[in-house]
Formats: C-alpha cells, sequence, structure tokens
C-alpha cells in the first residue's frame, strides 16, 4: 500500500518552516555582533571597556542558545545589562535578545516565560541607560519587540505542528480509504467465488452425472457413441479443476496469495489441448513451432488461452479441418487460427462476434500484444500475437 497523502497537501513553504528561521536568527545575531564590533572599531570616540565584554558575552550567548536554549538566553539577556551598568546604550544587545528569544520558542521553550523574561530585562536594560525614565519610548520599544519574538516563535511553530498533524489526518484518511476499497474488492471477490461455485459448479456436476448414465445407458455396440461420452466427461472435469482453480484465485487475498498463484496451464500443455480437442472431433493441422522454454507467467497463459479459444471457436462455428500456426519471432509469439466456415444465412449471421474474440483480445494485450480478425466468403482466422518477456529463455 503506497503512502499517497503528499499529492493532496502543497508542500510546507520553506520561509514557514522553524528549522529555517531558527537558523535565520542565529545568522542575524551573528551579522548584528560583527556590524556592533565594526561599528566600535571605525568611531572616533573609544568605547568603554563594559561595552567590549557585552558584545563578547552576547557572542558566547548566541552560540550557547544553539544548544542550551535557556542558558543562551540568559547570557544574551546579561549582556544586556552589562553594557547598561557600563553607561553603553544597550539597543544592538537587546535586538539580538529578540532574535535569542525567537530562536529558542520556535524551538519549543515556553513563549510565555520566555517573552516575560526577556521583556523585562530588556526594559531594564533601557531603563539603567535612561536613569530609570520608564517613560521613554526604548524601554516600551524593548519590552514591546521582546514580546512580540517570543510569540512570532511559538506562531510559527504552532503552525508547523498544525501543519504536521494535518499531513497525519490526510495520510491517515488515504489509508483508510484503500484499505476499504481493498475490503470492498476481497468481498467482491468472495461474493463471485460463491455464485460460480453455487451456480455454475453444480450445473457443470450435474452434466457430468447425467454424461456418466448415458455411458451406462448405452446399448452393446455403441463404441463410437461411448468414446464420445467419455471425451465429453473428461472435458467436464478439466472444466470443474479449472473452475476449482479460478474459485481458489477469487478467495485469495494478500501479496503472499499473488506470490503462490501459478496458471491453470501453459504452453507446456498445448499438447494435452490439442488431443482433448482431436477427441472431441475437431480435424487439427498443428504446426507448432520450437517456443521457449521458460515464459513470463502472463505470456505463457495467454498462449494456452488463446489457443483453447480459437479452437473452441472453430469447433463451435467451423466447417472443417483446423489449421494452427504457434511460432516464436524475434520478440514475440504469433498464433494463427483459420478455419472453414459455413455460408451466412438467417441463423448464422457473418459478423458474428462473441465474448470469446473479446476475451482472447484481452489476454493478448496483457502481455502486450493484440488480436487481428478476418473474414472472407470461406474462411474465418484469427492471428494473435504476445510480446516475450525478456526473462522468457529460449
Amino acid at each position: 500500500m503506497t503512502d499517497t497523502a503528499p499529492q493532496y497537501l502543497q508542500p510546507e513553504a520553506w520561509f514557514r518552516r522553524p528549522a529555517v528561521l531558527d537558523r535565520g536568527a542565529f545568522v542575524v545575531s551573528l551579522a548584528a555582533v560583527v556590524g556592533e564590533v565594526i561599528h566600535l572599531l571605525g568611531d572616533a570616540a573609544p568605547a568603554p571597556a563594559g561595552g567590549w565584554v557585552a558584545l563578547v558575552v552576547v557572542l558566547a550567548g548566541v552560540l550557547v542558545a544553539r544548544r542550551r536554549a535557556w542558558a543562551g538566553l540568559a547570557v544574551v539577556l546579561a549582556a544586556a545589562v552589562v553594557a547598561a551598568v557600563s553607561g553603553w546604550e544597550p539597543i544592538t544587545l537587546w535586538t539580538i535578545g529578540v532574535f535569542t528569544v525567537f530562536s529558542v520558542t520556535v524551538r519549543g521553550a515556553s513563549p510565555l516565560v520566555a517573552g516575560l523574561l526577556t521583556a523585562a530585562v530588556t526594559a531594564l536594560s533601557e531603563a539603567l541607560v535612561a536613569s530609570f525614565e520608564l517613560g521613554r519610548p526604548e524601554v516600551t520599544l524593548a519590552a514591546m519587540t521582546s514580546i512580540a519574538g517570543a510569540a512570532a516563535g511559538s506562531a510559527v511553530l504552532s503552525q508547523h505542528r498544525w501543519w504536521r498533524s494535518l499531513e497525519e489526518q490526510t495520510r491517515q484518511a488515504v489509508l483508510t480509504r484503500e484499505v476499504e476499497a481493498e475490503r470492498r474488492v476481497a468481498e467482491e471477490r468472495v461474493r463471485i467465488a460463491r455464485d460460480l461455485h453455487d451456480v455454475v459448479g453444480h450445473e457443470v456436476a450435474v452434466v457430468s452425472m447425467h454424461l456418466g448414465l448415458a455411458e451406462v445407458g448405452l446399448p452393446d455396440g455403441a463404441d463410437a457413441s461411448r468414446r464420445a461420452l467419455a471425451d465429453a466427461r473428461v472435458g467436464v472435469q478439466s472444466v470443474l479443476r479449472e473452475m476449482q482453480e479460478i474459485l481458489t484465485l477469487l478467495r485469495a487475498s494478500g501479496p503472499s496469495a499473488d506470490d503462490d498463484r501459478r496458471p491453470a496451464a501453459g504452453v507446456a500443455a498445448l499438447p494435452a489441448l490439442l488431443d482433448s480437442f482431436s477427441g472431441s472431433g475437431l480435424d487439427v493441422r498443428v504446426q507448432l513451432g520450437e517456443l521457449p522454454r521458460h515464459l513470463d507467467v502472463t505470456v505463457d497463459t495467454a498462449v494456452y488461452r488463446i489457443v483453447q479459444e480459437g479452437l473452441t471457436n472453430a469447433l463451435k462455428h467451423g466447417d472443417g479441418p483446423v489449421d494452427l500456426s504457434v511460432t516464436a519471432g524475434v520478440g514475440a509469439i504469433t498464433i494463427v487460427v483459420s478455419n472453414p466456415v459455413h455460408e451466412p444465412g438467417p441463423d448464422r449471421p457473418a459478423d458474428r462476434r462473441g465474448l470469446g474474440l473479446v476475451g482472447m483480445t484481452e489476454r493478448a494485450r496483457s502481455a502486450g500484444g493484440d488480436v487481428v480478425v478476418s473474414r472472407t466468403p470461406d474462411v474465418f482466422r484469427v492471428v494473435a500475437t504476445v510480446t516475450m518477456d525478456q526473462r522468457s529463455d529460449s
């Protein structure tokens, strides 16, 4: 059973994947540290020592946060406080703190705890620089952006989990549908097998019994009729055996059943099939070429069934000897059945085409070939080709 759920959902956009956004926040934090270092080196006024310490601490925090989220976040926030205590504007540091809290929450940390902690520390760092003037917009901005960063990380993670849940539900729905379809097919196969056994099997058994009674009731000297009835009983028994194999196949289910099944007959059984038709009074002129010893199962069965149906049609509708040719060419086996036919009449339409020819065509096409039917006023001709599989050995 194949997993077909992905075809019902579009892939999750790369920019919504937590892992991608987490790495993006890490890169932005590193870029901010590098940018601040370049700014300090290019500034005419020397930076306070506390500023350099804060940069080293924040860099360490960003790196630690990759493995230990809470510890790294704490170190990053501590760097903002160090910068503020030293009298250096901590806006770059608490900005890095916002990206860090986003990275931490997008990996599963509690957004409430991480957001409130980051908001409190970043607001404190700004308040320290402003001598605790809490009304300054930088203080409010630090707190609000910290909470927004935590909320954004949590939202991305929640959306990702919802998407994964939706994919799993879709997958389960598809699998359930496939299981239900297989169950219905199995039930239908069992029903067909039951009907075949109860109806067709019973009628064929009754025919066999009546043939036996007819054979017993023949008078002495009716040897030809006795032989014909015996041949008919053999044919009926063959029908029963093949139907039993069909019933077994219909009732089988699962991969093991498919692996164990074997065709009812193949090329090796053609001589016995020809003998059975000859015993029925059909004059068969055979040209049987050298065929591969090992054919693919589908090809092997198709050749046998096409020959069987072709001779059956000739026996039912023909009027004279049957010419049968089974030969192997380059990559294909060709079967030709031709026989004289009755003149068309009111009860014998010239374009009569039954299910037998349909079955022959289906068999041939299942083996990569086809069937061509032609008719002249006197001869009916069927040419079937099947493609030999590469596993066929001559």
